[in-house]
C-alpha cells in the first residue's frame, strides 16, 4: 500500500458558485481559479515523479470523534513537475457518482501525496496534434503517442484544463520499433463547441509496469507515469460553451435535460435533436447571445423510446447589438418557450466591489476571507479589503502565445489563469457545432438502458509484493487439499497486485454510463467481500450486467465439496490476506426488469473448458434458470485498458465509431470481439495464446441488450482464440 507522506486541506465553501480555499500543512498551494464553467482548478507545489489523490467532503467533522469523512474524488494524479494543477469537475465512473461543483452547495478538499512510482524508467508521452498554440474550431482530432521499454503500457490520458476526457477513439499498438517495447498511438476527438472561446491547455499522461501480474506466480509489479508537455490550444467558434444539465437523462423519473450554450455575437440559433436514424425529433429557435432549451424527451409532447440522441446547434450572427440577453427560449414542444436566463460568461463576483481577504501566515496565497468556516483561528493572518479586479491583476495570467516552454509540464510554471475569460473574434457566420455532447459526465442517451454492477480485487494490500491465499480442502474429510494448476496443494499460491484493473474498470464504467447504464454499485477490493458472492443473495443478481474483476485459477484435482467434480477459483483478499471462492458456490441469475442476465468473470481460466465440462458433468451449476449468458476466459488471460471499453460499446452501439452508425452487436460476439481488439497487437510473452468462452442458455445464444429471449433450461458452452 502506497505511504501517505504529506497532505494539503483545502477548505472550499461554494456560495453562488463561487469556490474558495485555504493551503494548511506541508504541500503549497499555489492557486484557486473558478473556470468560465464554474468548475474548480486547484494548483499546488509538487515533486518530480510523485502520484497524488484529491479528496472531498460535502461537510467537515461529521464524525462521532469529530473528525471528517474523506471520501476519493480523484486517484493516481500524476506530478506535473514543480507545479501541479487539476480541475474538479465531478467525478461520474464512482458509484455513487460525485457531481460537478456547481451542482454542490459546498465542497471541502483534501490533496494526498501518495509517494513516487515505484519505478523510475517512466513511459514517454507527447501530444502530436494540434501543434502549440493552434486556433482549433469545430471537432479536432488530437494525437498522443506513448512509448516505453517496459513490458506493459497501460495506454494514455487526454486532459483539457486538468479535466479528463473520455478515452481515445482509436489505439494503435507497434511492437517493432527499434529498443521499444511498446509504443502506442492514439487519438481522441473533441468538440472545441463545448468550450468558451479561449486559451485551453491540453496535455496527456501515461502509465508502465514492469510486468502485467495476471499469471499465477508473477513477481511484484511496479508503475511508472509519464506527462506530456503542455500544448495550449485556442478554440474559436459562434457556438461556444455547450453544456447539459443531465449525466444520464431519465424523462421517465422527471427529469428534463436542459441544453445551454453561449454565442460571442449576437445570433439566431436551432437546435436540432436527432434519432439514431437521423430523423429530427424535436427543433427549438431562438436568438441573442445564450439559448437555454428544457427537453422533456418528447417530440412536441409525443412519447420516444429510450436511445441515443444527438444534439446539434447552428448559429448565424444576426447583426443586432451585442448583449446578454433574456428571453430567448425557443420554440418546439416538450420544454419550448422557457425563457432564457441571464449568463455572465466571465465571472459571477462583480470586479468593483470591495471584498475581504486574507493572506495566512506563512503562505503567498490571497483568498476570500469569507471561506473559513466560523470559529476559524484566523490569528495570524493578514486581513485587508480589495476589489477582485485588483487582486486579479497580482495574479500571473496565461497568455495566448505562451510556449511549452514557458507551460511545460516539467518545467514548473504554474498554469494560473486557465480558463481566461477573454475572446477573440469567432469564426465567420453561419457555423453548425458538431453532435454534441461527448465531453463527460454528459451522454447521448435518453432514458435508462439498464442497470450494471462492478466489483474487483487489485490484491495491492501488500503494496508491489503479492498476497498469499490459504490452502483450501478439498472437503474430503481426509485432511488433503485442493491442488491448483498442477501446483503442490500443500503450498500457498500467490497473487500479485492487478493495479491496471483501476484503469479497466473506470473505462468500462464511464463507456457504460455514456450510453445510459446506470452503475448500481462497484466495489473495490476490502469493499467485496467473499460473502456477498456466494448463495443467491449477491448483489450482482440485482442488476442487468455484473462484471468481475479478480485473479483466478482452476482446480487439478477433484473437490469433494462441490460432488466430485474439478472446477475454478477465485482469490478474494480481506485486507493483506485471501481466501478461496469456489465458482459451484456461485448463484448467479435475477427475476424481474433489472434481474441479472449477463454475468461476465473477467478472471484467468474463469470458464476453463475441461473443468466446466466436469462441473456440468457432476451436476454442479453456478447460476439458475433467470441466467441467460456467463461469460469468462478459456485460458489465462491478461488486464487491458481497453478491453471494458471496447465491451461496454459493443453491446450498446456496435464497432462503428462514426455517429449515426448504430448495430450493436449480440453481447457474446461482443465479448469476442473485444477481446480481439484490445489484444490484437500487444506484445505478449512469445508463444501466448488467449481464449475467451462463453456458456449459457442456448434460447440465449444470441441475445443483445435490446433484444433477448426468455431462458429454457438447456445450456451450451463454446470459446474463441482471441489471441494471437
Amino acid at each position: 500500500m502506497k505511504r501517505i507522506k504529506h497532505a494539503v486541506y483545502i477548505f472550499g465553501i461554494f456560495v453562488s458558485s463561487i469556490g474558495q480555499s485555504f493551503c494548511q500543512t506541508n504541500l503549497q498551494l499555489t492557486g484557486v481559479l473558478q473556470t468560465p464553467e464554474q468548475a474548480i482548478q486547484l494548483t499546488w507545489t509538487s515533486t518530480n515523479s510523485e502520484l497524488y489523490q484529491i479528496q472531498y467532503a460535502s461537510a467537515l467533522a461529521t464524525n462521532s470523534d469529530g473528525s471528517t469523512a474523506w471520501q476519493v474524488l480523484y486517484d493516481n494524479y500524476p506530478s506535473q513537475g514543480t507545479n501541479t494543477f487539476w480541475l474538479d469537475t465531478g467525478n461520474y465512473n464512482l458509484s455513487p457518482q460525485i457531481l460537478h461543483p456547481k451542482y454542490m452547495p459546498m465542497r471541502f478538499y483534501r490533496i494526498l501525496d501518495e509517494g513516487s512510482d515505484s519505478t523510475t524508467d517512466e513511459p514517454t508521452v507527447a501530444i502530436n496534434t494540434p501543434t502549440n498554440n493552434t486556433i482549433a474550431s469545430g471537432e479536432i482530432t488530437i494525437t498522443v503517442t506513448a512509448f516505453t521499454d517496459q513490458p506493459v503500457l497501460s495506454g494514455t490520458k487526454l486532459y483539457v484544463n486538468g479535466q479528463e476526457m473520455p478515452m481515445a477513439d482509436t489505439t494503435t499498438n507497434y511492437t517493432d520499433i527499434t529498443g521499444v517495447t511498446n509504443y502506442e498511438v492514439d487519438t481522441y476527438n473533441i468538440n472545441t463547441c463545448e468550450w468558451l472561446n479561449t486559451t485551453n491547455i491540453l496535455f496527456a499522461t501515461a502509465e508502465c509496469q514492469t510486468g502485467r501480474g495476471d499469471l499465477l506466480g508473477s513477481g511484484p509489479i511496479a508503475t511508472g507515469h509519464g506527462v506530456s508537455p503542455f500544448v495550449s490550444a485556442i478554440f474559436n467558434n459562434l457556438v461556444e460553451g455547450i453544456s447539459f444539465s443531465q449525466p444520464t437523462f431519465d424523462p421517465s423519473s422527471g427529469q428534463t435535460q436542459q441544453v445551454t450554450a453561449f454565442f460571442p455575437l449576437n445570433s439566431d440559433w436551432t437546435l436540432n435533436i436527432v434519432d439514431i436514424n437521423s430523423n429530427i425529433v424535436q427543433t427549438a429557435t431562438g436568438s441573442g447571445n445564450s439559448m437555454l432549451y428544457n427537453w422533456d424527451g418528447t417530440a412536441n409532447g409525443t412519447n420516444l423510446p429510450n436511445g441515443i440522441y444527438y444534439y446539434y446547434i447552428t448559429a448565424a450572427t444576426n447583426g443586432l447589438a451585442n448583449e446578454v440577453v433574456t428571453g430567448g427560449g425557443g420554440g418546439g414542444g416538450g420544454g419550448g418557450g422557457v425563457p432564457s436566463p441571464s449568463f455572465a460568461r466571465s465571472s459571477s463576483i462583480t470586479s468593483d466591489v470591495l471584498q475581504m481577504w486574507a493572506v495566512p501566515a506563512d503562505s503567498e496565497s490571497v483568498l476570500p476571507l469569507a471561506i473559513f468556516p466560523p470559529g476559524f483561528d484566523t490569528n495570524g493572518f493578514t486581513i485587508f479589503a480589495a476589489t477582485p479586479a485588483q487582486i486579479e491583476s497580482l495574479r500571473p495570467a496565461v497568455s495566448r502565445s505562451t510556449s511549452v516552454a514557458t507551460m511545460d509540464s516539467g518545467g514548473g510554471a504554474s498554469p494560473n489563469g486557465i480558463g481566461d475569460p477573454g475572446y477573440i473574434t469567432p469564426l465567420p457566420n453561419p457555423q453548425p457545432a458538431p453532435p454534441a455532447p461527448q465531453r463527460p459526465p454528459n451522454n447521448p442517451v435518453r432514458g435508462l438502458a439498464g442497470t450494471f454492477g462492478v466489483a474487483y480485487d487489485t490484491y495491492s494490500a501488500n503494496g508491489t509484493n503479492s498476497i498469499n491465499c490459504a490452502i483450501l480442502s478439498d472437503g474430503s474429510g481426509a485432511g488433503t487439499h485442493i491442488s491448483m494448476q498442477s501446483h503442490s496443494a500443500s503450498t500457498p499460491l500467490s497473487f500479485a497486485p492487478l493495479v491496471p484493473y483501476k484503469t479497466e474498470v473506470n473505462n468500462f464504467v464511464s463507456q457504460m454510463q455514456h450510453w445510459g447504464w446506470q452503475n448500481s454499485f462497484l466495489k473495490v477490493d476490502d469493499q467485496l467481500q467473499i460473502s456477498q458472492l456466494r448463495g443467491s443473495g449477491t448483489p450482482f443478481n440485482n442488476v442487468s450486467i455484473g462484471v468481475l474483476f479478480t485473479h483466478g485459477v482452476y482446480g487439478t484435482s477433484v473437490d469433494f465439496a462441490a460432488n466430485q467434480c474439478k472446477q475454478m477459483y477465485f482469490p478474494i483478499t480481506s485486507g493483506a490476506s485471501a481466501q478461496y471462492l469456489r465458482l459451484s458456490e456461485m448463484n448467479l441469475g435475477g427475476s424481474g426488469t433489472n434481474g441479472l442476465k449477463w454475468m461476465a468473470l473477467n478472471s484467468c481460466r474463469s470458464l476453463y473448458q475441461a473443468n466446466w465440462n466436469s462441473m456440468k458433468n457432476a451436476g454442479i451449476k453456478p447460476y439458475n434458470g433467470n441466467l441467460h449468458l456467463l461469460l469468462g476466459e478459456n485460458t489465462d488471460g491478461f488486464t487491458s485498458s481497453l478491453f471494458g471499453w471496447y465491451w461496454a460499446k459493443y453491446i450498446s452501439y456496435g464497432t462503428s465509431t462514426n455517429a449515426g452508425s448504430y448495430s450493436p452487436l449480440t453481447i457474446r460476439s461482443a465479448w469476442y470481439q473485444a477481446a480481439h481488439d484490445a489484444y490484437h497487437n500487444v506484445a505478449f510473452p512469445g508463444g501466448t495464446t488467449i481464449s475467451y468462452a462463453v456458456a449459457g442458455d442456448s434460447a440465449c445464444h444470441d441475445d443483445t441488450v435490446q433484444t433477448n429471449a426468455t431462458p429454457t433450461g438447456t445450456w451450451f458452452y463454446d470459446s474463441q482464440q482471441v489471441f494471437p
